[in-house]
């Protein structure tokens, strides 16, 4: 008699997102339907219905005990029979009894178990199975605590999905880059396609940098990302997708878990360590900031000028020859300035032009009115010349040209 197993029992068994029967539970289950079809009495629970708890865990007790005792009764049975067999006879294995319901590995397990003399018990597999789960349950909410610890986002994988796809999205949605900086991007990280449903794909992006990682974890997915690159190169991806979970596999995933919780720790050592590089970057960048602002200050609230003696400017063919009018400044650089916001007077000295005194000072172009906008002074005793900007405002960000005649 066989027994199948339906997918609410199942699940109420295993981690949500799982969906893994595991073999020695499937063994207690079919082992229990062989051991009442092995029994005197009726093969299945009749008669009125206990009115009672009591009398029913009584009763139900009572049918378990039947199940140890049939299946050690099997074993002893199996045991007594390959004794009395000759060297290169056949023997019997106990896993032969539920060849129809297991996979090989599985009874390759089961044998094992057997051989190691571990107890195959109703109770003792329920109690392996439980332990197992518990432990996956507890790596689960580990991992879940350190990914909410992470700056990094993910996505879970569906069918159809490929790495490749999901990075392009989340470069031209999350990080707003165009398709051409995305691809750009992309040319520059490893990834794999290799995706089962339920694998999280995680994604980073530094745009100070242009950086960008991505990697994948286990997820909510059967197996491992390295394991499904492993079991495709050896082709045996659907064998893997269609096999039941054996005890095997539940430590396979526990190590896949604890992995994964050492990927996302080395992921946040990485994440400190560029957040303290991006602090150290700020501070240069508000440094920077500071003295731009400054320079932009400076700039707006000064006079440019070049002050040079009239007859070099007509050498120079700056002025015109006859009438000193501006004529070609291409050549001129006005990398002198007075901050109108410190002075509004500006002092010129005779010897810096070649001359013993300054008799005389233009200012050019020549849109600006002396007396109303400025003011020359001329020192006979000193031989110096002041030019006094009286409307500071209207020369903030200008450049002038100061003919000096002595």
């Amino acid at each position: 008699m066989r027994i199948a197993l339906n997918a609410p029992f199942r699940d109420t068994l295993l981690p949500a997102g799982r969906g893994i029967v595991p073999a020695a539970l499937a063994v207690v289950l079919i082992t229990a339907s062989l051991a009442c079809s092995a029994d005197q009495g009726p093969k299945r629970l009749s008669g009125p219905v206990p009115s009672t708890p009591e009398e029913l865990l009584t009763e139900l007790k009572a049918h378990k005990d039947r199940v140890d005792v049939a299946t050690q009764d099997m074993i002893q049975r199996i045991d007594t029979f390959n004794a009395s067999r000759q060297e290169g006879d056949r023997t019997i294995q106990f896993s032969e009894i539920f060849s129809e319901d297991l996979n090989q590995a599985q009874r390759d397990i089961l044998n094992q178990m057997l051989a190691d003399e571990k107890d195959v018990s109703y109770r003792s597999l329920l109690e392996r199975i439980i332990a197992d789960l518990d432990q996956i349950r507890g790596l689960q909410e580990k991992i879940s605590r350190m990914e909410q610890r992470l700056t990094d986002k993910y996505v879970v994988a569906k069918a159809g999905d490929t790495h490749g796809a999901l990075a392009m999205e989340y470069l031209r949605t999350d990080a707003g880059l165009d398709e051409a900086k995305a691809k750009e991007v992309m040319a520059g990280v490893d990834r794999t396609d290799e995706l089962v449903p339920g694998n999280k794909v995680w994604f980073a992006y530094d745009p100070e940098q242009g950086a960008f990682r991505t990697y994948v974890t286990q997820g909510d997915a059967k197996i491992t990302p390295l394991a499904l690159r492993r079991a495709q190169k050896r082709e045996l991806v659907t064998e893997r997708d269609k096999a039941l979970a054996t005890v095997t596999e539940l430590e396979q995933i526990k190590t896949g878990l604890e992995g994964d919780i050492s990927v996302l720790g080395q992921r946040r050592t990485e994440l400190e360590s560029a957040n303290a590089g991006l602090e150290a970057r700020n501070a240069t960048l508000q440094s920077n900031v500071a003295r731009l602002s400054g320079d932009l200050a400076f700039k707006e609230n000064s006079v440019f000028y070049h002050a040079a003696n009239t007859q070099d400017l007509k050498d120079q063919k700056v002025l015109s020859p006859v009438l000193k009018r501006v004529q070609d400044v291409k050549g001129i650089r006005f990398d002198s300035a007075l901050d109108l916001r410190q002075a509004n007077k500006l002092t010129l000295y005779p010897g810096r032009f070649g001359l013993e005194k300054i008799d005389q000072i233009r200012l050019l172009p020549s849109i600006y009115q002396e007396g109303r906008d400025f003011k020359v002074e001329v020192s006979e005793e000193a031989g110096t010349a002041t030019v006094f900007f009286l409307d500071s405002d209207i020369f903030r960000g200008k450049e002038i040209l100061l003919a000096v005649s002595g």
